[in-house]
């Protein structure tokens, strides 16, 4: 998840709107401020909850905050929390994370048990080839995108099914994810991330702040070494502004109308001819550090996450928490990565657990207010006609997992 800024605003629409112009927001937190009147808050944090199109973030309950969601974001993630545990259906597709490789590099695309593969979207020339029931090998692949449709079947499950996307890097993506320098950021956190060194080229850890990153930044070493193989060059070189139209969506506006590319923002050296790039970068550090010190009880935080089988392929029996039916059940684990929802014995897992019921089960709570709920929700839930959902009052801090 990305921290993206927390506004100077006073009223909850308002936060709202920022969320709504701010480039990949999807979550809009707001502390509520307290006797300050209908829809008075006292902060409002800007986040991206997407990791490669996965959902990242993690809730928890804290009184006085409220979480704002993107409509499409909301939809999608409700769909797959309905999918995994409505009706107490165990999903056995792992798509794993979405890919980028280097155009022609073959790429083997992996699951736990026997799928099919259909290619939805991308080049038709692209060949595939199945030698085993679980994986495809994909050769010929060239820029652009392709979606492919992933179904396991089984003997005595229901489908599971679900879409993986692999981004073939053009050149000037390439340049954005393997040959800019890693950065750290301005922000005061410590996430262990991964860079290219195109120099090296080899993929070296470094520390991530949490905020003002660039695109050359991976959760795992397997992904970085995936989109940056064996590439070349040199460092991305620093462009001048371009002062003569509109900036894309992916480059800084400065304050004379000048456009500058966004990593560019608050690194110490301004690149606007006004400076305007490193003129307001402690609404990035203060708010962050404003975030990261809101208390909140995260330590049953896993027992709502869905059963994750990893990404490797052994076969060891574990127990996983289902909020719906408030009682555990075994799952098979591959051995490596999954989540915290994930136990040896069954009595571990209950005792982890405890209390945890499919209230607290982000996504399938109330989509609409209730009567007898505070005015507050209310009136700000009255405004949420076309980019935002509220989630719930109660249901409030959200917190980066790294």
């Amino acid at each position: 998840a990305t921290f993206l800024g927390s506004p100077t605003v006073r009223r909850g629409w308002d936060c709202v709107r920022a969320c709504c112009t701010t480039q990949n927001c999807n979550l809009a937190l707001v502390e509520l401020q307290p006797d300050g009147g209908e829809d008075a808050i006292a902060a409002c944090f800007l986040m991206n909850c997407l990791y490669e199109q996965n959902f990242v973030c993690k809730f928890a309950p804290r009184e006085g905050f409220i979480n704002y969601l993107t409509r499409e974001v909301y939809q999608s993630y409700r769909e797959l929390r309905t999918q995994g545990f409505g009706a107490s259906r165990i999903p056995k597709v792992r798509a794993g994370i979405d890919l980028k490789v280097q155009p022609q590099e073959p790429l083997v695309l992996k699951d736990m048990e026997n799928t099919d593969w259909y290619l939805l979207q991308g080049d038709t020339d692209v060949r595939i080839e199945k030698n085993e029931p679980d994986q495809v090998k994909l050769w010929g692949l060239k820029e652009g995108t392709y979606v492919f449709q992933l179904t396991a079947t089984h003997s005595n499950q229901p489908e599971g099914m679900t879409n993986v996307t692999v981004t073939v890097l053009s050149p000037k993506q390439t340049e954005e994810y393997c040959l800019a320098s890693s950065k750290v950021g301005r922000c005061r956190g410590s996430f262990p991330r991964w860079y290219y060194d195109p120099k090296e080229q080899i993929c070296k850890s470094f520390v991530y702040g949490g905020c003002l990153g660039n695109k050359n930044n991976y959760l795992r070493e397997e992904e970085c070494k995936l989109a940056c193989r064996d590439v070349q060059g040199p460092s991305l070189e620093r462009h001048g502004p371009g002062c003569s139209g509109t900036c894309h969506p992916a480059e800084f506006r400065c304050r004379n109308g000048c456009c500058i590319d966004s990593f560019l923002e608050c690194d110490d050296t301004p690149d606007c001819p006004d400076a305007s790039d490193e003129a307001t970068c402690e609404k990035y550090t203060n708010g962050f550090e404003e975030l990261q010190n809101i208390h909140f009880r995260s330590d049953k935080g896993h027992c709502v996450d869905l059963p994750d089988t990893g990404l490797c392929q052994e076969n060891i029996p574990r127990w996983y928490y289902n909020p719906f039916s408030e009682r555990c059940a075994r799952f098979t684990y591959g051995g490596c990565y999954g989540n915290k929802n994930n136990f040896e014995e069954e009595q571990q897992c209950l005792a982890s657990c405890h209390g945890v019921s499919k209230k607290d089960v982000f996504g399938l709570r109330r989509e609409t207010p209730i009567t007898n709920i505070g005015s507050v929700e209310v009136a700000i839930a009255v405004l949420l006609v076309t980019c935002i959902v509220v989630v719930t009052a109660l249901l409030g801090y959200c917190f980066l997992k790294a």
